[in-house]
């Protein structure tokens, strides 16, 4: 039988002369390019794939107009565009839902001032009323016609039918 020293696998040690090569950044780690962002933007504002790409990226006046769109895709397709794209999104609807709070303000501090210090009793009586919907004070009523839903399922046929010949004796 052969010794248990002799099993051992020798210790290796890898060597390399590549000292310390700058690693190249993948493709998750690169940051979005003006180009990109430009694009996003375009997009956000309601152009198509293919002009945000044309506005972003200025092709060449050969390329076709397949070409632009096919590029136009893959840039759209790229992820960090899409978030890009959904940051710009969401900063336009704050934007937008900020507006709409201050013009609902603006216009209620109005309507308040006319009902304290209006001249006109008409205008006063308007602000009043404009003031009560919008708390939703003088809702529409809507009232039901119960004699309609006691009707059976022959009555309804009988005046189905009924319409129907009118209708087609016309």
């Amino acid at each position: 039988m052969a010794d248990k020293k002799d099993d051992k696998k020798p210790k290796l040690k890898l060597v390399s002369n590549n000292k310390s090569k700058a690693q190249i950044p993948r493709v998750k780690d690169q940051a979005i390019t003006f180009k990109q962002s430009e694009f996003a933007r375009y997009i956000t504002e309601g152009q198509t794939s293919s002009q945000a790409y044309t506005l972003a990226y200025q092709p060449s006046e050969t390329a076709t107009v397949k070409s632009i769109h096919e590029m136009a895709c893959r840039v759209l397709a790229n992820v960090k565009v899409q978030a890009k794209i959904k940051a710009l999104q969401y900063v336009l609807a704050e934007e937008n839902r900020t507006r709409t709070l201050r013009r609902e303000e603006y216009v209620l501090k109005k309507l308040t001032e006319e009902v304290e210090q209006g001249d006109q009793a008409s205008n006063r009586l308007k602000a009043l009323h404009l003031l009560g919907q919008t708390v939703q004070m003088f809702g529409t009523k809507i009232e039901v016609d119960n004699k309609q839903a006691d009707r059976t399922s022959d009555e309804v046929t009988e005046d189905l039918k009924a319409k129907l010949e009118k209708l087609l004796s016309s």
